[in-house]
């Protein structure tokens, strides 16, 4: 990307202009068709290259033809659900060096379309991204139009919804199509987005438009097959029957099976779907039961798992209308073990819990079932076992300890690599600011790429560890503690109250006001009133949008619950096989690391010095502006017990994966930097923006920094859940401190400090730091 570059077409120099792509530079060359070699001198700091090139002109075409010959037959086979055939077909493909681009694209392409069939998303994922980069590179706009079309379709399979409508509606607007049939196809993919987002309980407008002109489009078309017309029927019935229009979609569907009566096989599969969902809205269970058990038997067939957890959804919904409650359970019970294993063909900064959140009606129901038979203790667990079900991924203190020398090897040599090139990342950052401005923005496009490269090597260490600790029970309440936790349902709320002997259930309806503290209190607190007066310590596990309420300030007795009892805030990770032990009691501060937040020196500066004159005395290291470098932070991290920042925290990326704290020289120590660190301090207080955010918008428990830190080993952890409104921190803190050195527990020190906080300065966000544990 930095290189001074020189071409010459038959010894001519050409004054072709660059241009900025992935991580280096593109040049179009328009050719005379006698050119003979084509010679390329490349000149950088890290040294000279050249290339040359020699055109030769018979082979490449024939070559081309023999791939497509092949693809073709691939395609065929993946169509028909004969998955093992086309994957013997594709690793039997063997192209030279001197294959044009074009095979290599249709190779990696095809390849992608098989992974998606056989669940395997993280390959799928990968092989279409490389497709899209081969056309990128050598310009064949059609082609990226065509692979990143495939990209929007297994965005919707890994149930990033919102994501594929942008993407769809962008290749509508800067169309490569060379036929009415593809002209067609993406409005009609743009629509299918849309149905499935509304599946999932999204809120977009109604898709029958872009459906109708879709279907419009395609009968303009010469080849215009009976499929592509009965995929368009398929999809408006879904769209009718999601508005309750029960006779339309059973027109549609009418009108779809008359078109074909070999339909191909995704087709079959929605269309048993809606004719088995049409039958259980009618009070016709027992026909719904055996059309879902076809779609089983298809699914199980062409090894499709999204298929057979649809089918197993809806066996469990017949079975229950059926009155059949134990039967249903089994089926669910085998729902969600597919969807543990399933939920880890998702790459880990792709949007795992996205996915997991678009398949979170099979855990309804399932919690649903079990409450309606009176089942309390088993619908709670379950319902932590939902929430809990990313984490628990990521949880990696049991599985280090199990894993074999070579599989341990493999981990390390995955962090090893991460490390060096997260070094490499930063060490561009702190550079880029000498660069001429004409050469800024090629050097973020290859700093972006370099990143997202960065995110796979951590998703593959990950993919090395075991996954016994995912199905490990949930911890128990702590004597005196009370447990509350919160579930949505397909209607409504669930809430329970565990104190280790009993649960209790309360079902409720969320106000949609969520800033009404009085009426939040009400659902959230109340029904539970006699078991939280009796309670010494409160453990809060939201869901959803209940993520985003500060339970500890809600109104209860006259007061706020935080006034009643200490409040932490749980991620139900498994306990650690090895408690955390203070070993020199090392603090480090790392403070105002962009010169730009006086109050964050003022706040280190006390803290420490309460650290050091305290009764248990601490040995203390301060890093403040340029000192406070990622180098320096990570290098102490790992020997620290106690990390206090105050400075700026960023929450951000799919999933909050691109979440930081700011250090100095424009470096950053990200979320994944936490989760690869060997050791990290056993308590960690962060005064900055949004350090304990994760998102609101899915009902599992997702990653934001302060979760990061829980789970490379950290005991408790200190942050904020948004923007501070003020700089009145330097008061507080020193406060949690004096009351910490106090022997207390940091849940009972941060109580009585943000107690004490409320009253000396009513208007404080007092409400914004939570502590979060394990």
């Amino acid at each position: 990307p930095d290189a001074e570059i020189e071409i010459l077409v038959d010894g001519r120099r050409s004054d072709a202009a660059p241009r900025s792509i992935q991580s280096g530079q593109r040049f179009l060359l328009i050719l005379p068709s006698e050119t003979k070699r084509l010679r390329v001198l490349a000149s950088s700091p890290a040294g000279q290259a050249s290339w040359s090139l020699s055109f030769a002109r018979e082979g490449g075409s024939d070559l081309l033809r023999e791939v497509g010959r092949t693809l073709h037959r691939v395609h065929e086979d993946i169509m028909s659900g004969r998955l093992a055939t086309a994957r013997t077909t594709l690793q039997s493909v063997r192209l030279p060096s001197e294959a044009p681009a074009e095979s290599r694209y249709e190779v990696h392409y095809y390849r992608a379309l098989l992974a998606e069939k056989e669940g395997d998303y993280r390959t799928a994922m990968a092989e279409v991204q490389e497709a899209v980069e081969i056309a990128e590179r050598v310009k064949l706009e059609r082609y990226r139009w065509m692979a990143e079309q495939k990209q929007g379709l297994l965005l919707l399979r890994v149930g990033r919804f919102s994501s594929a409508v942008q993407l769809f509606e962008r290749l509508r607007r800067e169309s490569f199509a060379s036929t009415a049939c593809e002209e067609a196809q993406v409005p009609a993919n743009q629509a299918w987005a849309m149905l499935l987002a509304r599946e999932a309980g999204e809120r977009f407008g109604d898709p029958t438009p872009l459906l109708e002109t879709a279907l419009a489009t395609f009968k303009t078309c010469e080849k215009f097959k009976p499929s592509q017309r009965m995929n368009i029927l398929i999809d408006l019935a879904l769209a009718h029957l999601q508005e309750g229009r029960l006779a339309q979609a059973k027109d549609l569907l009418a009108q779809a099976r008359g078109l074909d009566p070999d339909p191909p096989l995704p087709h079959m599969l929605w269309w048993l779907d809606l004719e088995a969902r049409i039958a259980l809205k009618e009070g016709r269970p027992t026909e719904a039961l055996r059309l879902f058990g076809d779609i089983e038997k298809l699914a199980s067939a062409t090894s499709s798992p999204d298929d057979r957890l649809l089918a197993a959804f809806g066996k469990a919904q017949s079975q229950r209308a059926l009155g059949e409650w134990n039967a249903a359970l089994e089926i669910l019970q085998k729902a969600e073990a597919l969807l543990d294993e399933q939920s880890l063909q998702i790459p880990l900064h792709e949007g795992r819990e996205t996915f997991m959140a678009t398949r979170h009606a099979v855990v309804n129901l399932h919690v649903e079932l079990l409450l309606d038979q009176g089942r309390n203790a088993e619908a709670f667990h379950l319902a932590r076992h939902a929430r809990s079900r990313l984490l628990r991924q990521l949880e990696r203190s049991h599985g280090l300890a199990s894993l074999p020398l070579d599989q341990r090897a493999r981990w390390e040599r995955h962090l090893a690599e991460y490390h060096k090139k997260r070094a490499a990342l930063e060490q561009r950052a702190k550079d880029e600011w000498t660069l001429p401005t004409d050469q800024v923005s090629r050097a973020q496009a290859v700093r972006n790429a370099e990143a997202a490269a960065v995110k796979k090597i951590l998703d593959q260490a990950f993919q090395v560890l075991p996954r016994e600790s995912s199905k490990e029970e949930p911890p128990v309440p702590r004597p005196g503690e009370l447990i509350l936790a919160y579930h949505p349902l397909s209607q409504g709320w669930a809430g329970f109250a565990a104190d280790g002997k009993t649960v209790q259930v309360h079902l409720f309806e969320l106000p949609p006001d969520l800033s009404r503290v009085d009426r939040l209190s009400g659902c959230l607190l109340l029904p539970f009133r006699v078991s939280i007066e009796r309670a010494e310590r409160i453990r809060i596990l939201p869901s959803g949008s209940l993520q985003g309420v500060d339970f500890h300030a809600l109104p209860f007795d006259g007061d706020v619950l935080l006034a009643q009892a200490p409040v932490v805030y749980g991620l139900d990770l498994p306990a650690s096989p090895a408690p955390a032990t203070v070993r020199k009691r090392h603090a480090l501060l790392v403070a105002d690391t962009r010169d730009d937040l006086r109050g964050a020196l003022d706040e280190s500066r006390n803290v420490l010095e309460i650290l050091k004159s305290g009764s248990h005395s601490w040995i203390a290291e301060e890093l403040t502006s340029a000192d406070a470098s990622v180098e320096a932070v990570r290098e102490r991290l790992v020997t620290a017990d106690l990390l206090h920042y105050a400075g700026h925290g960023s929450f951000s990326g799919s999933g909050g994966w691109d979440s930081s704290l700011l250090l100095a020289e424009e470096t950053q120590l990200t979320l994944g930097d936490l989760l690869a660190l060997d050791r990290v301090p056993a308590w960690v207080v962060l005064s900055a923006c949004d350090t304990g955010r994760s998102s609101t918008k899915v009902p599992v428990e997702s990653l934001g920094l302060a979760q990061a830190f829980l789970l490379a080993g950290s005991r408790a952890v200190i942050a904020s859940t948004r923007p501070v409104k003020d700089r009145d921190l330097p008061s507080f803190f020193p406060e949690l401190y004096r009351e910490w050195d106090r022997g207390q527990d940091l849940a009972v020190a941060l109580q009585r400090a943000q107690i004490s906080w409320r009253k000396r300065n009513p208007r404080a966000d007092w409400q914004s730091f939570r502590l979060f544990e394990p």
